[in-house]
């Protein structure tokens, strides 16, 4: 009887067998890169949606402006979400719903944020930010560099970035334009970082991780943005 050896012929295969994306087929790559972008896709087109009611609906944006615990609640919750997305990650199709209210939740403290911007600065700070994160992944892809050395992030700093609420917990009038840049400027490594262990150090199941990962990264890479501009304007 002719078989092969070694058959691997399903993400489950290449799962068991240890395969990272980087060393799986070209199909099982392609496959895994296709799932990580679209969720993070549409985890950014809810979160664009809902902060644009939140900016253009007068009576929305003056109830969330007199109810600061609303984003408290949002900030709690998304990180309990994120905690039960940690343990059934794999589990399809639970995993989706928990993304799915994971990102409701961070939407609404990202939308809460920006409702107290001008819509000019918001749209500038969206277009930089896309523009810097697609370039930062195009260089991480075609880069032979090992960035896992830029280091391994502890459970505290990702529950900090986890929340919207990270980027104002230190305002100060004066260093807000120095903290803004050193902040902009560690979630770009952040996103250098996790687009490289999407590649190389997961495995093809952990696409929900991935996106997770590349999702908070994005979203608080906008709001340090968006207090650059900001504070570039005052000043």
């Amino acid at each position: 009887m002719n078989q092969e050896k070694y058959p691997r012929s399903s993400i489950e295969d290449d799962f068991n067998y240890g395969t990272n994306v980087a060393t799986a087929s070209v199909h099982i790559r392609m496959a895994f890169l296709r799932k990580v972008y679209t969720i993070l896709s549409l985890q950014i087109v809810i979160t664009t949606a809902v902060s644009a009611v939140f900016m253009l609906c007068n009576p929305i944006k003056t109830f969330v402006h007199e109810s600061p615990s609303l984003v408290l609640i949002s900030a709690i919750g998304s990180l309990i979400l994120l905690l039960a997305l940690a343990f059934y990650r794999h589990q399809h199709p639970v995993n989706l719903y928990l993304l799915f209210g994971f990102t409701l939740l961070e939407s609404l403290s990202v939308a809460t944020a920006v409702s107290f911007y001008d819509y000019g600065i918001v749209l500038q700070a969206f277009v930089l930010t896309s523009a810097v994160f697609l370039g930062l992944t195009a260089y991480t892809f075609q880069s032979k560099r090992d960035f896992s050395k830029i280091g391994a992030r502890k459970l505290s700093i990702r529950v900090a970035e986890s929340s919207p609420l990270f980027t104002f917990f230190f305002y100060n009038e004066t260093m807000e334009l120095v903290f803004a840049g050193a902040g902009a400027l560690l979630f770009c490594g952040f996103i250098i970082f996790d687009t490289h262990l999407l590649m190389h150090k997961l495995s093809p199941e952990e696409h929900v991780l991935a996106s997770i990962n590349l999702y908070l990264d994005m979203v608080n890479l906008f709001l340090y943005v968006l207090r650059i501009l900001d504070s570039l304007k005052k000043h």
